[in-house]
């Protein structure tokens, strides 16, 4: 049974494979759930590249190797807030940044964080966008959920807002239809593929 190890992430282009055969990424399969197309593409690329930079901060920070002299200030709020909700919500991370991968249904992730969240097992998910955050959230944390190894039957969904004054908004997501969602879009993707199929959406 191939395993996460034996996934290969191409971090530039954003892609999965496995023995060369390009395999699902979670936010690939949930595409069709935003959409971007009112947005103009060099403000969509220079949100993208903020919100890496965020979480690369926030995962250096975890991990105690962050050296915060040369932390860009435009970062700063984002990483106090990610303290403040660590500290608040008690956190204890087992995974930080780790890619998953669930070997039935052939998917791969990169979940943000696992581990205890106030005592009680949970995959957390970090935003740095404006606005609300949006529903997709729901079926992304559910698929990295169920890609973890070892994640008992109940373990929460939280995403994590961080905001430019240094403060965040933690959500819970409890939706049961998140995960059949995904699964859905996941199926979708599979016979459309398999069908040669471009989808509309």
């Amino acid at each position: 049974m191939n395993t996460a190890q034996d996934i290969i992430f191409d971090e530039e282009a954003h892609i999965y494979r496995l023995n060369g055969n390009i395999v699902p990424g979670v936010t690939s399969i949930l595409k069709p759930l935003t959409d971007f197309s009112m947005v103009k593409t060099e403000v969509l690329e220079s949100a993208s590249k903020f919100g890496r930079a965020v979480h690369k901060a926030c995962e250096l920070d975890d991990l105690g190797e962050l050296d915060e002299g040369s932390l860009d200030p435009a970062l700063r709020p984002y990483l106090i807030a990610w303290r403040k909700f660590t500290a608040d919500y008690q956190c204890e991370w087992e995974v930080v940044e780790q890619l998953v991968y669930h070997s039935a249904l052939n998917y791969a992730g990169t979940p943000d964080r696992y581990g205890k969240v106030k005592g009680r097992a949970a995959v957390v998910d970090i935003k740095s966008v404006s606005g609300t955050m949006s529903p997709a959230v729901g079926p992304q944390l559910a698929a990295y959920k169920n890609a973890i190894p070892g994640v008992p039957p109940v373990c929460d969904r939280i995403g994590v807002q961080l905001k430019p004054d240094g403060t965040y908004v933690a959500k819970n997501y409890i939706d049961r239809n998140d995960w059949p969602v995904f699964c859905s879009l996941l199926t979708l993707r599979n016979w459309c593929s398999h069908h040669n199929i471009t989808p509309t959406f």
